[in-house]
């Protein structure tokens, strides 16, 4: 039996070749050639840290020529920041771990620093550990590009989260799926309870369908924009605006929504503003048209009355006339100092006088309403600088909030009471009703502009929160309280304060009564019943009287004769009262200085404004023949 012999690792390779008359293949040069061919870099290193081998990928990462990397301590190619992490890892490696990691190498050719993939075994020779074998990638422009992603999102999420509107996604399903900080603020649900939950519910049924649609249009790729009523957590309804579009058709719909509730009622309040604007404007120029006539039937009641040998039954009937002509008179002025705008102009003012108008305002509709008003005043209350239109402003709106709640309250006798009187250095104003009251949770939020409990449409919510403005604005305050076996009362101080001796608020001057003394006078007015009233009730005094209705006309009997006044009427169609004043202002101040004019629209600013700076006196349409008696001048006509 020969003697057996030791088979070399390539014996068979050999033989098989030999055979089969093929290549020899070198196994250890295959290993080499496919190491070299690897696109990530090998580098063996020995026990000491120094490098046994490395392919031409590694000596690339590394910034070398292949020979000049064997024998380097692999530490000096690692980040200084990294080396100690590094060691560590190569420790247990070479403890017999494979380790997986990431770490920072340095190019020694360009001195940048790149990131790479490490994976890191034993390097074994007869089994025994005499190093490590490790893999690097090049893994920096991918992270540089994750990081790039990373700080893109967190970005944008930021830019998500503090974005005002809503911004929200949802699947199509119509289900929540991503929302920011500011749907939960509008929606009044926390984000966890919002996600995975259908919309629909949160709509109005009205608004449902519409609202589908547009979800519909926004899977097919549409954008759109829409608004819609919700409800929020509390039940409390809102308006939004809603912009869709579909960054993923037929799977998710982007939407941009934005609480426009508030600006809404901006809107309303912008349009209700305007229909004031105008209506001040309506009745302003109206106002004129009305009180030329009041003031002729109540002049003519007045000399009526003045007739000594008047029956008493039809004296009845004059004073009947008289007394009527004086409320629409009232009226008249209410609606036309309500209507227009007006400069706060705090003068003296009685309280109780500026409730009784405002009444009046309201006087038709709390009668065919059924609302008994029961004014409890105290008459002995004291005047009080303050701006009677702003505080009729905001009585009227106490008052009508007041009609509202009772008229929301059905099969009840409704009555409305308002009630003044001294509290200490103060006016206590209390304007009551026998409404349902005012819910405990919501008496604190009742004067908040935009608060409303009225049905959408039916108020801005801005009645109450406008009230308490102007009465700050008279340093007061106002609150409101549910009285026992009532509905709501609403309670509104404001402080006692004397006239100030500035002369801010003067009245023009006027000249003293002439007594029995015989004047020419001159009137000047295009209403005939006013021209023929007060020629009758002067002439009555003594007086010469002459009319015209033309202010034309007027200027050539002045420029041919000498007149003791001239009553002159703001309107007139061919010359205004004011041009009339400055022509003779101009040409003959000596008659300018004996004008007394007369109009029946004094809330007028600009002619407001236009009397003051004339100094000369008004009176106001429908007139008492008294105010005339006070306002003709002293001086006699010049000879």
């Amino acid at each position: 039996m020969s003697k057996a012999r030791r088979i070399s690792p390539t014996q068979g390779t050999r033989a098989s070749t030999a055979a089969g008359k093929s290549p020899r293949l070198d196994l250890l040069q295959a290993a080499a050639d496919i190491v070299a061919a690897l696109p990530d870099a090998v580098v063996i290193t020995a026990s000491d840290r120094r490098v046994l081998a490395v392919n031409q990928t590694g000596a690339d990462l590394l910034g070398w020529p292949v020979a000049d990397v064997v024998g380097q301590a692999i530490a000096d190619n690692v980040s200084p920041g990294e080396r100690a992490h590094v060691a560590s890892r190569e420790d247990r490696v070479l403890g017999g771990e494979t380790q997986r990691y990431e770490t920072r190498i340095v190019n020694h050719r360009t001195g940048e620093e790149r990131d790479v993939a490490v994976s890191s075994g034993p390097f074994r020779v007869a089994g025994h550990i005499i190093g490590t074998v490790a893999t690097l990638r090049d893994i920096t422009e991918p992270k540089r590009a994750q990081e790039t992603l990373a700080r893109s999102e967190a970005r944008y999420r930021h830019l998500v989260e503090s974005a005002s509107d809503a911004i929200v996604t949802l699947d199509a399903n119509g289900r929540f799926t991503t929302v920011n900080h500011a749907a939960e603020n509008i929606s009044g649900y926390k984000r966890d309870e919002l996600v995975g939950q259908w919309f629909a519910p949160m709509l109005p049924d009205d608004d449902l369908p519409k609202a589908l649609g547009h979800f519909q249009q926004a899977l097919a790729g549409e954008t759109g924009l829409f608004e819609s009523q919700f409800y929020r957590k509390d039940g409390e309804v809102r308006t939004i605006a809603i912009t869709y579009s579909t960054p993923q058709k037929d799977e998710e719909v982007l939407c941009l929504i934005r609480d426009v509730t508030d600006q809404k009622m901006l809107q309303e309040q912008l349009i209700q503003s305007e229909k004031m604007s105008a209506i001040g404007q309506l009745v302003s120029g109206v106002a004129h048209e009305l009180n030329n006539p009041l003031a002729g039937i109540s002049a003519f009641a007045q000399l009526l009355l003045a007739e000594k040998r008047f029956p008493p039954d039809q004296r009845t009937a004059a004073e009947t006339i008289y007394s009527e002509a004086r409320r629409a008179s009232r009226i008249v002025q209410n609606l036309l100092t309500f209507a227009r705008q007006h400069k706060a102009e705090k003068v003296q003012t009685e309280i109780n006088q500026v409730l009784d108008d405002t009444l009046e305002l309201r006087g038709y509709e709390l009668r065919v309403r059924g609302i008994d008003v029961r004014r409890e005043y105290d008459e002995s209350l004291p005047d009080t600088m303050a701006d009677a239109h702003q505080l009729q402003q905001g009585f009227l709106n106490l008052i009508t909030n007041a009609e509202q709640a009772m008229e929301q309250r059905d099969g009840h006798h409704h009555r409305l009471t308002v009630r003044t009187r001294r509290s200490g250095d103060s006016i206590r104003i209390e304007v009551e009703d026998t409404g349902a009251g005012i819910p405990a949770n919501l008496i604190e939020r009742i004067f908040n502009p935009f608060f409303t409990t009225k049905p959408t449409g039916s108020g801005t919510g801005l009645g109450l929160s406008i009230s308490l403005g102007i009465v700050r604005e008279h340093e007061g305050r106002i609150w409101a309280e549910n009285p026992p076996q009532t509905g709501a009362r609403f309670v509104v101080e404001i402080p006692i304060t004397e006239a100030r001796s500035s002369g801010e608020h003067s009245a023009p001057a006027q000249v003293q009564s002439v007594g029995s003394d015989r004047l020419r006078v001159l009137v000047v007015d295009d209403e005939a019943s006013v021209r023929v009233s007060l020629q009758r009730y002067l002439a009555g005094k003594n007086h010469e009287v002459e009319t015209t209705a033309s202010g034309e006309d007027a200027l050539v009997r002045l420029k041919a004769s000498k007149y003791d006044a001239v009553i002159v009427d703001m309107r007139m169609p061919d010359l205004s009262g004011e041009q009339l004043f400055e022509r003779l202002r101009s040409n003959d101040p000596a008659h300018a200085e004996r004008v007394i004019f007369t109009t029946g629209d004094l809330v007028n600013e600009q002619m407001r404004r236009f009397l003051d700076g004339t100094g000369r006196p008004c009176v106001a349409k429908p007139f008492e023949f008294a105010s005339f008696d006070q306002a003709l001048p002293a001086a006699r006509r010049r000879a």
